[in-house]
């Protein structure tokens, strides 16, 4: 190989990993202090981002040269990545996957030489902008200022509306339900379920009272559980409730699904880009699904040009149901920036009912647990648009009414 300055070479990537190894080799992370240690690892992550963008390049010239054939011990490209990474298939598969895809996308691949994007991110891009390649500056821009489980909700919707054919896809994916259990290596058991997403849907929203009742439980006692662990517990709570009969209706627990469908979509029988039809906090559906559901008497639909729901208001601190509506459907996540918990909301009045906050549109947010504990610990305030919110002091804090 001729060097060329300036240009990359094997020999000048060896000499920036020598650079790199001798640093972590001498790192004695003790010696910082924690703003210091916090530098040091977005530094890092940032070395991770480069080293992702350059493998993602370079893997691309593995597939089109074919090199992975070369010693015939690989039966394509993402085996001979992961024997050559030490990662995973599926790791591997999506790597030679996105590295393809980024040939057609220029501006996502320029994010990824900049080290503007993680692995997560760029994989979700390079996904939905092949789809549809008129999503892709919009999907850089939430990649700029959303986390990544709000990226991929972002994703979902636009390969969901660039689906040629939903109602096949979602057949696709029906005919490939499955749930498997196995035990880890450690003894703990484990099931993986996969399917239709109102399936799933229906399945979480029927572990909701059981997780509000143990939520209750551990509040009252003190303790703190994490999410993950009141849905496991509700879960097994669950297969040991006792069975209903067809007759005994008191007995069924109160379970809502909440889809969200633009009313042309829903009239006109599928989504065009741009278009939303999903359960709330689950994804996407074909518009015929959502159709289907309306005949089940646990759901509530909310048509996204329907009523006006901007001039409710009342004056005490019960929400009316038409309200708790709206605000559910604007704000489905919690609204502190960054922040993607879709269960277990609470709805908060931003400026409290007893410094003369009213019950109105204006006033109510949704927020996790923990941001609505820290909001008040600390005598907080809301400001920005939902999903997007930051805290302020309450000094100085001007209503948005």
């Amino acid at each position: 190989m001729v060097e060329v300055p300036g240009e990359v070479s094997c020999s000048s990537s060896c000499g920036a990993v020598a650079q790199v190894r001798r640093l972590v080799s001498g790192l004695e992370p003790d010696t910082f202090d924690g703003e210091g240690a916090r530098t040091l690892v977005e530094l890092f992550d940032e070395v991770e981002r480069l080293g992702a963008a350059g493998k993602a390049l370079a893997t691309r010239q593995v597939v089109a040269t074919g090199a992975w054939k070369h010693d015939g011990a690989h039966r394509d490209a993402a085996a001979c990545v992961a024997h050559s990474t030490g990662s995973t298939m599926g790791s591997a598969r999506a790597t030679v996957d996105t590295a393809d895809r980024l040939a057609a996308l220029p501006a996502t691949e320029a994010a990824l030489r900049d080290g503007a994007l993680s692995v997560a991110q760029v994989d979700a891009i390079a996904d939905a902008a092949s789809a549809d390649p008129g999503a892709e500056a919009d999907l850089l821009q939430r990649a700029a200022h959303d986390g990544v489980h709000g990226l991929r909700t972002a994703c979902a919707r636009v390969k969901a509306a660039a689906c040629i054919d939903q109602a096949a896809q979602y057949e696709r994916i029906r005919a490939e339900r499955s749930l498997r259990t196995w035990t880890d290596t450690d003894g703990a058991g484990r099931i993986d379920i996969r399917g239709p997403v109102d399936a799933t849907a229906k399945l979480m929203a029927a572990l909701e009272p059981f997780e509000r009742e143990l939520f209750e439980e551990a509040r009252v006692a003190g303790r703190r559980e994490r999410p993950d662990a009141l849905a496991f517990d509700a879960l097994v709570a669950l297969a040991g409730a006792e069975r209903c009969t067809t007759d005994d209706r008191a007995c069924k627990p109160s379970v809502t699904t909440v889809v969200r469908v633009d009313y042309g979509a829903l009239v006109r029988g599928a989504t065009r880009p741009g278009d939303v039809c999903e359960i709330t906090g689950a994804g996407p559906i074909p518009v015929s699904v959502a159709q289907r559901l309306l005949d089940d008497s646990f759901l509530k639909v909310l048509l996204v040009d329907g009523t006006d729901v901007r001039a409710v208001c009342h004056p005490g601190r019960t929400i009316p149901a038409r309200l708790r509506s709206a605000i559910e459907e604007l704000h489905p996540e919690c609204d502190v920036d960054g922040c993607h918990v879709t269960r277990h909301l609470e709805i908060d009045h931003n400026l409290p009912i007893e410094e003369g906050g009213p019950t109105a549109q204006w006033n109510l947010d949704r927020l996790c647990g923990h941001h609505h504990e820290h909001k008040h610990r600390h005598g907080l305030r809301l400001v920005g648009d939902p999903g997007h919110m930051r805290f302020v002091p309450a000094r100085g804090w001007v209503p948005r009414c």
